[in-house]
């Protein structure tokens, strides 16, 4: 196999114990090593060791995986929701990769969506892109068990706001309208909080047609308030398409969208 580094080094005592503390995070960066050792100067030491001896792989800098012991030697390849979680200290897993996570997504992407506050230089790794989103609106995202470690993805309700308004970064409409017509059920109080921070009258209008295009249980309440917030500016659902005018939500949706719906 490709990758393979031949004889396996064994770790020294301290080493050992740094490798076994840092495990459970699979993915870590300088902070963690600096925070096992209790010694900052001694953490760039510690990372040479382990990276010379296959149990560290190196990321990017500062941002590495800690290889499993049973893939030491080997071709390893970690998580990119892992990796996505360890970039920034404020960040969190959104958009179309957010539907990868809350197992609604039709399809998988090479690349990972991260919001940020901030500017950060997306980079590759392995094959995968990891582009940075950056947002004012920073709300809406929670804690997931992911292979056994703590992630930060935008919830479900924050996750279906965020693709409506920027559908690109949703796969497009048809990935996008696929995917939500996966979801079991919303918070609708929860909802209705997040579009009144986001306060974007496009926003009511487009979250409105696709509620009700895709008929989620328990959305009618919902969608009696969202009309109500309908504006007298007319918005494309999604703009480079041929559309055709819905009055009730006040929106050009695209001739094809029953056709691009079909199996939903």
């Amino acid at each position: 196999m490709s990758g393979k580094r031949g004889k396996i080094e064994s770790l020294s005592p301290t080493e050992q114990e740094v490798y076994s503390k840092l495990y459970s995070e699979r993915v870590i960066d300088t902070e963690d090593v600096k925070g096992v050792l209790g010694d900052p100067h001694k953490s760039a030491e510690y990372i040479k060791r382990l990276r010379n001896k296959g149990y560290l792989q190196k990321i990017r800098k500062g941002l590495y995986a800690v290889v499993p012991p049973n893939l030491i030697g080997e071709e390893f390849k970690p998580d990119k929701f892992l990796i996505a979680s360890k970039t920034r200290d404020e960040c969190y897993i959104s958009y179309h990769s957010a539907l990868e996570l809350h197992g609604l997504s039709q399809s998988i992407h090479n690349t990972v969506l991260v919001t940020t506050k901030g500017w950060t230089d997306s980079f590759s790794f392995q094959s995968i892109t990891y582009k940075f989103v950056t947002t004012k609106y920073s709300f809406g995202f929670e804690k997931m068990a992911h292979q056994g470690v703590k992630v930060s993805v935008s919830d479900r309700e924050k996750t279906f706001l965020d693709c409506t308004r920027r559908i690109k970064h949703a796969g497009g409409l048809e990935e996008l309208m696929k995917s939500l017509n996966n979801l079991p059920s919303l918070d609708w109080d929860k909802l209705g909080n997040y579009l009144k921070r986001f306060d974007e009258k496009k926003l009511y209008q487009k979250t409105g047609f696709i509620l009700e295009s895709l008929d989620i249980r328990g959305s009618e309440e919902t969608l009696n308030k969202l009309e109500e917030k309908v504006g007298d500016k007319t918005y494309y659902l999604e703009r480079g398409r041929e559309s055709s005018f819905n009055k009730k939500w006040n929106l050009m949706i695209p001739k094809n969208l029953p056709e691009l719906m079909r199996g939903a």
